[in-house]
C-alpha cells in the first residue's frame, strides 16, 4: 500500500520586496513521502504524543513512544490488537541509544531542555527531528491536513500563523466534493487502461483524464463506469478520424 505524509524540510528562502518588504525568513519545502514500515520515535507520553501518534499510525508507520508516563488514551490504543505491531510503549525515561533505531523523532517531553537535546543529538546524527513548538529545532514540521481517501492537502505558514492555516483548512475542506477521494480513485483505476488505448499520445491522455475529472466534479465527485465509458469511447472516435 503507498502511502504518503507531507512535511517540510529547511530550505532557505529569500523573500523581498512587495512580498514581504525586504525580509528574510526560513521557509519549508513541501513533499510527500511514503513512511510506511519507517520507526518513529516520539519522546514523551501526554496528549501531544497521542496526536502524533494518531495522526502518523494511519499512513503505515511504526511507532515507538519512551515516557515514564502515559497518557490514558495512549494505554489504551497499545491494548488494540490493530495495533500490536506498529505502536510500542516503553516506559522509562529517553536513553540518548532510543535513537540508533529511528528514521524519525518527535520531541514531546515536558522538559524543554530535553527537547533541546534531543534536537541536538537528532542533528548530529542526521535524524529528522520534530521538537514541538520550537520551530526553530525542528528539521521537519507537521502541516494541517486535509484528507480524503488519496487525496491529501497539506498547510503549512512555516508556524507563523496557526490561525491563518485553519482558516486554510476549513475553507478548502469546504470546497471539496463529498466523494472527491472515490472519483481519484476511480481515475487512478483508469490510467493503465488509458495509457495502453493511447500508448503514444501523452496529450490525448491528459486531456481525457481532464474531461473524466470536470465529469466527476460536476456530479460532486460521482463518476459512474457507464459515464466513463462513453467519454473514452467518444475519444477514441475523435482520434480515428
Amino acid at each position: 500500500m503507498a502511502v504518503c505524509v507531507f512535511f517540510g524540510t529547511f530550505a532557505r528562502t529569500d523573500l523581498s520586496g512587495d512580498r514581504m518588504r525586504g525580509a528574510n525568513f526560513m521557509a519549508y519545502f513541501p513533499f510527500f513521502a511514503d513512511i510506511e514500515g519507517m520507526k518513529w520515535l516520539i519522546a514523551g507520553g501526554g496528549g501531544v504524543a497521542l496526536r502524533k501518534v494518531r495522526d502518523l499510525l494511519p499512513y503505515g508507520a511504526v511507532i515507538e513512544v519512551v515516557s515514564p508516563d502515559m497518557s490514558p488514551d495512549l494505554n489504551e490504543m497499545a491494548k488494540d490488537s490493530a495495533y500490536a505491531d506498529t505502536l510500542k510503549l516503553t516506559r522509562r525515561a529517553f536513553e540518548d541509544r532510543d535513537l540508533d533505531r529511528a528514521d524519525f523523532v518527535i520531541a514531546a517531553t515536558s522538559e524543554p531542555g530535553l527537547n533541546s537535546r534531543i534536537s541536538a543529538l537528532c542533528r548530529s546524527k542526521r535524524i529528522p527531528v520534530n521538537v514541538v513548538d520550537v520551530k526553530e529545532e525542528c528539521s521537519f514540521i507537521f502541516p494541517s491536513i486535509v484528507r480524503d481517501g488519496p487525496v491529501v492537502v497539506g498547510i503549512s505558514t512555516g508556524g507563523m500563523s496557526p490561525v491563518i492555516a485553519r482558516y486554510l483548512k476549513a475553507r478548502i475542506r469546504s470546497v471539496m466534493p463529498d466523494s472527491l477521494g472515490e472519483l481519484t480513485t476511480r481515475l487512478g483505476a483508469y490510467r493503465e487502461t488509458i495509457k495502453n488505448l493511447f500508448p503514444d499520445s501523452p496529450r490525448v491522455r491528459s486531456a481525457l483524464f481532464y474531461e473524466l475529472a470536470e465529469e466527476g466534479l460536476s456530479h460532486n465527485g460521482c463518476l459512474t463506469q457507464e459515464q466513463a465509458q462513453i467519454i473514452i469511447n467518444r475519444k477514441l472516435e475523435q482520434e480515428h478520424e
